[in-house]
């Protein structure tokens, strides 16, 4: 075999043999030291093209250090890394299927001291082919009372996640549902052409889905049904349009239903998911078309909140 050939086989085994499963989880294990652990099953980053699968993955983040605690687990996971686009600075992972995953998180870190950490919008992303049978246990102690809440039985097929704007997960997805707290439901798609869909919500109050049950003002202890269509502009801006349903909990309460109509620029909500979640339900708020006493209530309900949390 000619000397170049052999030359460029040995470095190819070598390289194959750095990117190994083994070798990648001994490596970021102990550059990781306590920080964090991480095991999978898989023969590792095939080359050429930079493939991905796994079985029984774990990463562990124990919060040693006052840190949140993550611990994270799934039976399979599958994807591509685009070796394309990491000559532009983003990382891209192409493909992702996952299988029964579940992630306890403990948040102990105030969301907004993370806003430096994320990456800009489009920097990283994970375009979702497919997840099912997964589930995710939200604990966030930065709040008083601390904040629960349980999202089951997500699925989710041909979804993009940002790194730097997860909630945008909500509005980039072909077709997901979960289920959320106690009775809430979400279900989320778009049309063929991608730049439309729709989103619905119910069974779940605004307390309970933004972890504002700490402000003791009756709105956000009614139950919300929401359903709203949304039009892609263009990559940065979308409109929303649609209608808002309130409930109480009382049979004598009646229902009130509010029609709404705004648009976002994405590029303002390059935040953490709750700090997302929240300024968008804000804008709703705001925008809610009313009349009259109750439109001057839920407007200056929503500006009072929007102080509480600290402008963004």
């Amino acid at each position: 075999m000619p000397f170049p050939i052999l030359l460029l086989l040995f470095g190819y085994l070598g390289l194959q043999f750095v990117l190994s499963g083994p070798f990648i989880q001994l490596l970021v294990n102990i550059i990781s030291f306590r920080l964090f652990k991480f095991r999978w099953l898989t023969p590792g980053i095939l080359l050429p093209g930079l493939w991905v699968w796994a079985r029984h993955f774990t990463i562990f983040f124990p919060g040693e250090l006052g840190t949140d605690i993550v611990h994270a687990k799934g039976s399979f996971v599958h994807f591509r890394i685009s070796f394309s686009n990491l000559f532009k600075g983003k990382l891209i992972f192409r493909g992702v299927n996952v299988r029964s995953f579940h992630m306890d998180y403990t948040n102990r870190v105030e969301s907004r001291k993370k806003i430096e950490y994320l990456p800009k919008r489009g920097r990283i992303q994970f375009k979702l082919e497919k997840v099912s049978h997964s589930s995710i246990d939200i604990e966030d102690k930065t709040l008083t009372p601390v904040f629960n809440i349980q999202i089951r039985d997500i699925k989710v097929e041909n979804g993009v996640l940002d790194a730097g704007s997860p909630l945008e997960i909500l509005f980039r997805s072909r077709m997901g549902s979960c289920r959320l707290g106690r009775e809430g439901l979400l279900r989320t798609g778009t049309l063929k052409g991608g730049d439309r869909g729709y989103l619905t919500l119910s069974g779940i109050t605004w307390g309970e889905l933004a972890g504002l049950e700490i402000i003791p003002l009756p709105l956000f202890k009614k139950q919300v049904h929401l359903t709203l269509e949304f039009r892609h502009i263009d990559e940065h801006h979308t409109d929303f349009e649609g209608t808002l349903l309130h409930t109480g909990l009382g049979e004598e309460e009646e229902s009130e239903t509010y029609p709404f109509r705004f648009g976002v620029d994405w590029n303002d909500f390059n935040l953490p998911f709750d700090l997302a979640l929240r300024k968008l339900i804000m804008e709703l708020f705001l925008q809610t078309k009313l009349e009259g006493l109750m439109a001057r209530t839920l407007q200056t309900i929503a500006k009072g909140i929007r102080f509480f949390l600290g402008k963004d």
